[in-house]
């Protein structure tokens, strides 16, 4: 005998997504405003990945913000299948490298006229072997806790709430509320593109993990340039 859903338990269902869906742009819309009034007020020092503070603060930060992603996640009927923690084809990940690739071709290319990489003043001129402890645990923290939180809030529950209005809709404003979200104006292409091609990943491989470790490598190619330039007394741009 056929059977129908009911029309209550659909209405439910759908104001769940839509709270989902507005708790996020929330969330979403405060880390904005938070990323470019921090900028306004002060610049990022040079120095920072010799701050030992900066693990610390962004441990605290990246963890309310899993927590956060996790929390709205248990709107929906499966929480962590809906984040995107699923089984993936190893095809997807060599697809999200693509995306990293081309986005520091990209970054490359724009980075004489936006300023971009400049702007972000986020790397030491020089090694200083007294802050050995501080650059390698900060480092080690760039390239996997800041990735990870990133992916799980943004393509993890941000596409999957975002779907409420449609696919494209998901990859394109999921992927531009990230590149705003880093405060930088000059950077803002590359990283958009970079967020949206993730998101694409995201969305058409169901699962969180190819734009995770993707993110991942992109952070931690960025960490071996700048090691590599100062091994080469080479000051990067």
């Amino acid at each position: 005998m056929p059977t129908t859903s009911s029309p209550t338990w659909s209405r439910r269902s759908l104001g769940r997504e839509g709270l989902a869906l507005a708790l996020w742009a929330a969330l979403a819309g405060l880390f904005v405003l938070a990323a470019f009034s921090s900028r306004g007020q002060e610049s990022m020092p040079d120095d920072v990945l010799y701050d030992p503070d900066l693990a610390i603060s962004g441990v605290i930060f990246y963890g309310i913000m899993v927590a956060i992603a996790v929390g709205i996640a248990h709107l929906y009927p499966r929480p962590w299948h809906d984040l995107g923690f699923r089984r993936f084809r190893a095809r997807w990940v060599w697809i999200a490298f693509g995306v990293v690739l081309l986005t520091l071709i990209v970054g490359r290319i724009l980075e004489p006229y936006l300023h971009g990489g400049e702007e972000q003043g986020f790397a030491p001129d020089r090694w200083e072997p007294e802050h050995a402890t501080a650059f390698v645990v900060n480092a080690l923290f760039v390239i996997t806790l800041g990735p990870f939180a990133e992916e799980i809030f943004f393509r993890g529950l941000g596409v999957r709430a975002l779907r409420l209005l449609g696919v494209a809709a998901a990859v394109l404003v999921t992927g531009i509320v990230f590149g705003l979200v880093h405060g930088i104006l000059g950077a803002l292409p590359p990283l958009a593109l970079f967020g949206i091609g993730l998101a694409w990943v995201r969305a058409a491989s169901g699962s969180v993990w190819p734009g995770v470790i993707a993110h991942m490598t992109y952070n931690g190619v960025g960490i071996g340039l700048l090691v590599l330039s100062w091994a080469l007394d080479v000051p990067m741009e």
